[in-house]
């Protein structure tokens, strides 16, 4: 049923059937005045279900109304009207408006009468009578028409069509989604769209609807005078804020209890979103001062999720692809998570109802309900990659020396291997930072407890979680079944500063290749470089937070792995390197004298120190039988064996206390020729032919460095060892753990 303005006034005049109105017919009602009253009917588009309805509520209108005659003759005045409850609740049906009080009833014939054309401005907030916003000078609140430049009866003044409007930015109160709900009505203008109501004659009803301002329409078109109807203003009010509605959806790693916001006061942050503003009601335009909603409102849970909750801010925001600026901000059980305007672009990327947008960009626009399906999860450890760091290459090069010198190699193996994870032990150390960030912490505490051991499922898959945003990780790799020696004071006797760390042995390399791994920095071209008193502390990814990134894990060989090949020339004075064959084969025999046998390897940092008493004397594992061979394919220069292995934990050459400073060397050929090398050995030195951080060109092998393989080359002579040489070639690059990010 449609229902249209009269004020009560009017209900005499419809009595009074012998009043007229010199402008209008005798079917026109008028007051007592003989004037016609202005009269409208009000329609709110409100869920997108029901495209024409009335308010739901008796709700407060205030208006502008705007009369020209021509450029020079204008009038603008102000009112308060009331639109009643709409009971039908239909398509065709509006809610019927009324003045306020009879003092802001207008007419037709205050406005320039027939000569008048109408614009009208008006603003509500739906089902509200007694709508305020805001607070004045004194801090009074400031109630819905004075947000409208005031005025009494009309006015020759120009009034303002701005409307100021202040959203609360912790909008957690359950009414505030609708005591801010700011709705507005410009379609009756001269671009206005549907808001003429015009008199049919045919139907005897105002059913006929036109675009435009209100005027007189003549009954017989052409006419310039007699009888006609004054149009009806049919009001649409559409929605001036955008809403946004997040539902939290429970995800892999929480318990139903877990799952829950920290305490009754956390709540969803959304940043930089427009919050106060003013709005041109002529225009529809905002320009907004004030940003940011610290809370939401919580609203009826949907269907499949944990948490609802609604806010509303003023459109314009914009959201852009590639922007990675938080948005939306909020913890569960003390995991902070973000959403980005890149993660929201793509979500919304491709649906209906938006207007506003580019390949870059979406604008949230007025009158749209933006919803968001979060699914929270924990994030978790699902994926470790990582690379086998080679053993570090050294090459010797020719120079002549006397009996006490030696010839030295670097074994070439620029090669790495696939990581296995069933032979790797994989620990980890929980920081225990106060610090929520998205990036990983800044703690680099080598010291700790590292007895957290992963249970790998496949593929390099843990069954960890990271349990909160204030969990940061060391992560470590060991040889599968290394044993983690837990809780040795530190340096400084602190019982809170515990470094643990796994004990090494020398001996053969088979059963002596002790690795550590450690996440990286970052990926570099450049070699590592271990420092002597803080192993590998420089290279060392800080504490992780909790990532879905896959974490890179970077191993090394901890050992020094040291061969020796035997030369002779073929002359007078060559020496045999093996004698006889089968089971009566006897070799050189090789070991290492004077050094420590063991050590530890530091699991925060990968340092590694030298343990116990100086061993005086450790073979050398032996090659397989049937070593010799020509040197260059030629019996003139001589033969060659293949190498003796040794892992030695590694340490300095040349010691600078103790009876026993120099670690040496021992050979023994079939033939009773014995060979000692010792303070010699330590000053050799090296040609480098690339890149090496720890053996510089030209210096002294002094230190045996872990990740290295070192090959001496001695030519033995009856009269002595020759052509000691050294070098050190390419490094391999190292795959390092690249940076992660909270998700």
């Amino acid at each position: 049923m449609k229902k249209f303005f009269y004020p009560l006034t009017l209900a005499l005049t419809l009595l009074a059937t012998s009043c007229t109105n010199n402008q209008d017919d005798m079917t026109t009602p008028t007051d007592p005045s003989g004037k016609t009253p202005i009269s409208f009917v009000g329609e709110a588009t409100t869920a997108p279900a029901r495209t024409r309805a009335g308010f739901e509520a008796n709700t407060q209108i205030a208006m502008h109304i705007r009369s020209t005659k021509n450029e020079d003759n204008k009038k603008e005045t102000r009112v308060l009207l009331t639109a009643a409850k709409d009971e039908t609740k239909n398509e065709t049906s509006f809610s019927a408006i009324e003045a306020a009080n009879s003092d802001y009833i207008r007419y037709w014939d205050d406005a320039y009468g027939r000569d008048a054309k109408l614009s009208v401005f008006a603003i509500a907030v739906p089902g509200k009578i007694d709508a305020t916003n805001g607070k004045d000078s004194e801090s009074k609140d400031i109630a819905l028409v004075d947000h409208l430049a005031a005025s009494s009866g009309w006015s020759t003044a120009v009034l303002s069509e701005s409307v100021t409007w202040t959203l609360s930015s912790d909008q957690s109160r359950t009414d505030v989604l609708s005591n801010e709900d700011l709705v507005y009505s410009n379609n009756i203008q001269a671009d206005g769209q549907g808001g003429v109501k015009s008199y049919n004659y045919k139907d005897n009803d105002y059913t006929t609807t036109a675009d435009g301002e209100l005027q007189f329409r003549p009954q017989t078109t052409g006419d310039i005078d007699g009888p006609g109807k004054f149009d009806r203003g049919h009001l649409k009010f559409i929605h001036a804020l955008s809403r946004i509605t997040i539902n939290l959806i429970k995800g892999a790693g929480y318990d139903d209890d877990e799952f829950k916001f920290a305490d009754d006061t956390k709540n969803i942050t959304i940043n930089g979103v427009p919050t106060s503003g003013s709005l041109n009601i002529e225009t529809g335009e905002w320009t907004s001062s004030a940003y940011g909603i610290s809370k939401m409102t919580t609203i009826t849970t949907a269907a499949g999720a944990k948490y609802s909750l609604m806010a509303q801010m003023l459109p314009g925001y914009e959201i852009n692809k590639d922007a990675n600026d938080n948005v939306l901000e909020f913890t569960i059980a003390n995991n902070k998570y973000y959403v980005t305007e890149s993660m929201m672009f793509t979500a919304l990327s491709g649906k209906e109802g938006i207007t506003k947008k580019t390949t870059d960009a979406i604008t949230m626009e007025q009158g749209r309900n933006y919803e968001f399906n979060l699914t929270v999860a924990k994030s978790g450890i699902t994926d470790m990659l990582a690379a086998l760091e080679p053993w570090v290459d050294v090459t010797a090069t020719p120079l002549d020396v006397d009996n006490a010198h030696i010839s030295v190699s670097l074994f070439s193996n620029s090669s790495s291997s696939a990581f296995n994870f069933s032979q790797y032990d994989l620990y980890r150390l929980n920081d225990l930072s106060d610090n929520i960030s998205t990036a990983a912490s800044t703690s680099k505490n080598w010291a700790g407890d590292y007895t957290d051991k992963a249970e790998w499922t496949e593929n390099g898959k843990t069954k960890w979680y990271f349990e909160n945003n204030k969990s940061f990780y060391h992560f470590r790799a060991v040889n599968n079944g290394t044993k983690i020696v837990s809780k040795e004071k530190g340096t400084d006797n602190n019982e809170t500063d515990v470094v643990d760390y796994f004990s090494i042995s020398s001996g053969a390399q088979s059963n002596h290749d002790y690795h550590w791994g450690a996440p990286l920095l970052s990926t570099t071209t450049t070699p590592l470089k271990y420092d002597t008193s803080k192993g590998y502390e420089e290279y060392i990814s800080p504490a992780i937070g909790a990532t879905n990134s896959a974490i890179n894990i970077t191993d090394l060989h901890m050992m020094s792995n040291i061969n020796v090949i035997l030369r002779t020339p073929n002359a007078d004075n060559k020496v045999k390197l093996e004698d006889g064959s089968g089971t009566d084969l006897k070799q050189c025999d090789v070991s290492m004298t004077c050094f420590y046998a063991n050590g530890k390897v530091n699991m925060g940092n990968g340092l590694v120190s030298t343990t116990g008493d100086i061993t005086t004397n450790s073979a050398f594992t032996k090659p397989t039988a049937g070593i010799i061979e020509e040197m260059n394919g030629s019996t003139t220069e001589g033969y060659k064996t293949n190498a003796f292995t040794f892992a030695i934990v590694p340490q300095a050459l040349k010691r600078t206390t103790g009876t026993n400073p120099y670690i040496g060397i021992t050979i023994k050929t079939p033939d009773g020729n014995v060979y000692n090398i010792m303070e010699k050995l330590s000053e050799i030195t090296a040609s480098v032919n690339g890149n090496s951080e720890n053996q510089a060109t030209s210096s002294n092998i002094q230190f045996w460095y872990p990740n290295h393989n070192y090959t001496y080359t001695f030519t033995l002579t009856k009269t002595g060892i020759t052509n000691v040489t050294a070098s050190v070639q390419d490094w391999v690059n190292v795959t390092a753990g690249q940076t992660v990010t909270l998700e």
